[in-house]
């Protein structure tokens, strides 16, 4: 074995479920300091704060490297004068100019603000230079939640590299209708102890890489088809299913200590027959999160500029987070008019509609998560370099491939005439069609090479039905053709980007030649293709990333066995449905 092959074999070793290094220098558990540290940090900043100052550390304010001269004029004197809480970039394709902002902010504070990050699967969800982790619904194809575990504390490197300390993450809503696009991929699965089980891991993952989880979005997004950041959704379920279903992950978050939790924005009947949005609701907030299921830890908004409240609450804008304020929750997120709102709790404190004894409780909890993190810390610099997460990469680029490996799912296989998995080149013509994304079906066919021959015929990303036409022309004489879907959409309601009349042709060609059928996008996109059966085998990768054509091609050459099970159910094939074996 040459030298990168054998470093390569070593990194993947690492990441393997029984070999975990506790040693590793970037996986390291964060040491939290102790409750009494805590509290003397937590003392010192609160009697430095005016009333003004208190209300501004509840609030979380968005920012962009593109935002005007305007906004960033206001966004100084909020860091500045007001003293505001905390921070989220967003809206950038690069880090380094988020980075190069946020570091701006950072510098006029003199109390340093908390970091948030919408990461669901890793800073790369916001930032494409880097790479991101596996969605949460491939995770959900995973046997264990051991790797999942590995992924939150592998995320909570990448995070605190770059001086993150919030992840709005897990997503803990239940993907239990393929028609209720909003959460999607987002989201484990359908079955609400997988969901609960997996949310658990990656939240105890990253709790003891020293970054706060924050289980979203409450009471639950999973059934709900409209997109709260357009309109307010609708749950119209009876009490005893939402108890019993949406809120089950929740309760065992709560269980299991989870530092914050979102309320999203819906209208929930069962439990507001107001249609109050959930986010403003006090017996959502207070009467069923805080009293009912016991949580005692901080409550956060979903973005308040979002449609669902922001438009559809009947209030205006700078009421909202007064009235999310007095519903019961601690942090507000993204306030649309951050100065004015200020303002109307302020007055609502000097009126008395809400008590001082209040705000304060609000404000501690904010800077005791702060202190927890090490935010407070006496010579803490919250300058973050660009370069720290480089350091990340080899590490992390091992444990996606595993993840790759280990969700790798066989969805049926007939090998009854030799022509299923696994495939041996041995005495055959076979040759391998990737279907647009042509870097990823590159990726696919210098894998398989290894295992076998095998000629390559790779379509562009606008592949028409007549290049199809083409490439069945240059593959007629083989004896088996395996067949790469290697660029599609996750979303059902834009059909995964798949065109009828080209899925129709390959299925047809599928009866008439002998072929395998590699799929690396959505589950549900098994749906539709009527006519799935006329492959001999179907090997499923739920992504389109060349750590999943990797996986894909040692399934399909026997290199790895396939251990994957469906997260969701996909036509005829129930939820947990996987072929483990050859």
């Amino acid at each position: 074995m040459n030298t990168r092959l054998f470093k390569r074999f070593v990194l993947l070793l690492m990441f393997a479920p029984f070999c975990i290094s506790a040693q590793d220098k970037h996986l390291s558990e964060y040491k939290y300091p102790s409750q009494e540290k805590i509290d003397r940090q937590v003392d010192s900043v609160f009697r430095t704060l005016s009333t003004r100052e208190k209300i501004a550390q509840i609030m979380v304010i968005d920012f962009t490297s593109a935002d005007s001269k305007k906004m960033q004029k206001i966004q100084k004197k909020l860091v500045k004068k007001e003293k505001i809480g905390g921070i989220i970039p967003l809206g950038e394709k690069s880090y380094s100019g988020a980075i190069a902002r946020m570091n701006q902010l950072n510098k006029w504070t003199k109390i340093p603000m908390l970091v948030t990050l919408d990461a669901e699967w890793g800073v790369g969800m916001r930032w494409e230079e880097v790479l991101p982790y596996p969605f949460f619904m491939q995770l959900g194809a995973l046997s264990s939640d051991s790797l999942i575990y590995v992924m939150g504390k592998s995320i909570a490197a990448e995070c605190r590299a770059l001086k993150i300390q919030v992840n709005y993450s897990p997503v803990v809503d239940i993907n239990n209708n393929p028609q209720k696009f909003i959460v999607n991929f987002r989201t484990f699965g359908e079955d609400k102890e997988k969901v609960a089980n997996y949310a658990s891991a990656i939240m105890r993952g990253m709790k003891d890489g020293g970054v706060a989880g924050s289980a979203k979005h409450f009471p639950g997004h999973g059934e709900t088809n409209v997109d709260s950041h357009l309109a307010l959704p609708l749950l119209p379920f009876s009490y005893e299913r939402l108890d019993s279903l949406e809120l089950y992950p929740f309760k065992r978050q709560i269980a299991e200590g989870v530092d914050m939790i979102m309320v999203g924005h819906m209208n929930v009947p069962a439990f507001d027959p107001s249609g109050t949005p959930s986010s403003i609701s006090y017996p959502i907030v207070t009467g069923l999160l805080r009293e009912k299921l016991g949580f005692d830890g901080i409550i956060i908004t979903d973005a308040l500029n979002m449609h669902g409240v922001s438009k559809d609450s009947g209030l205006e804008k700078k009421d909202i987070p007064l009235a999310a304020y007095k519903a019961g929750v601690d942090i507000l997120l993204m306030p649309e008019d951050v100065q004015e709102s200020i303002s109307v709790i302020e007055k609502a404190l000097h009126n008395g509609e809400i008590t001082m004894e209040s705000l304060d409780m609000r404000v501690k909890k904010m800077l005791a998560l702060k202190a927890r993190l090490g935010v407070l810390d006496k010579g803490y610099d919250p300058i973050a370099n660009t370069d720290a997460i480089n350091g990340l990469k080899e590490e992390k680029l091992a444990l996606v491939d595993k993840i790759s490996e280990e969700t790798m799912t066989l969805v049926f296989n007939d090998n009854s005439e030799g022509f299923g998995l696994p495939v041996s080149t041995a005495g055959k013509k076979v040759a391998y069609v990737g279907f647009r994304n042509p870097e990823v079906g590159a990726e696919f066919a210098a894998t398989a090479s290894n295992y076998g021959q095998l000629d390559t015929v790779l379509l562009g990303n606008d592949a028409t039905l007549e290049d199809l036409k083409a490439a069945k022309e240059k593959v007629k004489d083989y004896d088996l053709v395996i067949f790469g879907f290697n660029k599609t959409l996750q979303q059902v309601y834009r059909n995964f980007d798949l065109v009828e009349e080209q899925v129709q042709f390959i299925t047809d060609w599928a009866a008439q030649q002998p072929m395998i059928a590699v799929y690396l996008g959505s589950p549900y996109a098994i749906t539709k293709m009527p006519d799935h059966k006329n492959f001999k085998a179907y090997v499923l990768g739920y992504t389109d990333t060349k750590a999943n054509a990797r996986a894909a091609a040692k399934v399909v050459f026997g290199a790895i066995a396939p251990k994957g099970v469906l997260p969701v159910t996909a036509g005829p094939f129930p939820a947990g449905h996987g072929v483990c074996s050859f």
